[in-house]
């Protein structure tokens, strides 16, 4: 059944992102930065652009090979029929993407490091993951083989933080695609402010999400308690403020109101907090166990931890978001 309206939808789904992009940069210069508070803010519900309603899979990658929807450069997914808008292509979205997709493969050679991978989750849901890395496998797959990542990073500039956090819901599914994934993590990067500074968050999820026992730090703690309890895997692990200004108030809510574990999301958050300001400082690290990655068994040489330093990710962010110009979707070379 032929779309129609393709050229008119795809317009409308463009200006709608870019009116999304200027009232973010408009928040971002006028919001006081000052704030962790859980208050209600404003919904991100009206974020959502849907192009086209009822559609499968058959028909959503006929569209997603035709050339209107190339030449409009716009990010697309395909949500339970739905052919949403979510992002647009630029030189922050691509060189933080390209970053740390090179940070993968110059860990291990023993990953297959992987952009833009189309990746199937079931309930006619279709998404385009920025990374996604798996073990290499010896001898190579055969013909037709569906990668199974057991990480998947995705990075957001006019993404919202609503859109990155329902992700988790299939990106842990039991789909034959997501069924080893251990590990989801979203970059979102903030607009400039007007003192050039801008924020920007990291926010870790776990399939099999385990933190700290809060009871630990009571007073008087009951007898015996494990030291790690385990939570849902769609309530972040930790979620680190790493920019050179703190988050403004509606995403540090955001985060907040995720139910996220006291103490788990850190960084720059106040004024008075240490800023990320120099390499391997200890709150800006991230890090992910090796077997989370290789979960039928780390091999030999790897190193026992995955770590992403953010001030790398930081200043490669810096050096591109000067500019709010948009670059083809293709801008990085893949790796």
């Amino acid at each position: 059944m032929p779309i129609s309206n393709i050229k008119e939808n795809l317009e409308l789904a463009r200006n709608r992102l870019l009116e999304l992009d200027k009232e973010d940069s408009i928040i971002e210069e006028s919001t006081p930065a000052e704030s962790t508070t859980t208050e209600n803010t404003m919904t991100e519900g009206s974020r959502k652009i849907v192009i086209f309603s009822g559609m499968s899979f058959k028909r959503y990658r006929k569209f997603c090979r035709e050339e209107e929807l190339k030449r409009f450069k716009i990010y697309v997914r395909l949500v339970k029929g739905e052919v949403i808008a979510y992002e647009m292509p630029s030189s922050v979205h691509a060189f933080v993407t390209q970053k740390l997709a090179s940070k993968l493969e110059n860990w291990s050679n023993q990953l297959n490091v992987l952009c833009e991978l189309d990746i199937t989750t079931g309930n006619n849901s279709e998404y385009c993951a920025d990374i996604a890395a798996e073990p290499t496998q010896i001898p190579p797959p055969a013909p037709g083989y569906v990668p199974q990542p057991t990480i998947i990073i995705e990075v957001a500039k006019t993404e919202s933080l609503t859109s990155l956090n329902d992700l988790t819901v299939d990106y842990f599914s039991a789909s034959a695609q997501t069924n080893r994934t251990q590990v989801y993590l979203a970059i979102k990067i903030f607009n400039r402010r007007q003192d050039s500074t801008a924020a920007m968050l990291a926010i870790l999820y776990l399939c099999n999400n385990q933190v700290p026992n809060p009871a630990l730090n009571n007073p008087n703690p009951p007898p015996n308690p494990p030291a790690m309890i385990a939570i849902a895997n769609t309530i972040p692990n930790l979620a680190v403020s790493f920019g050179s200004a703190p988050l403004n108030s509606q995403p540090a809510a955001f985060i907040n109101n995720t139910d996220i574990s006291n103490g788990r999301l850190i960084g720059f958050l106040q004024r008075t907090d240490i800023a990320c300001t120099a390499a391997n400082m200890p709150n800006y690290q991230i890090t992910i166990p090796a077997n989370l990655l290789f979960p039928g068994g780390v091999p030999v040489g790897v190193p026992n931890n995955f770590v992403i330093d953010l001030w790398d990710v930081q200043q490669k962010a810096f050096d591109n978001i000067k500019s709010s110009r948009y670059s083809p979707k293709s801008a990085f070379a893949l790796i």
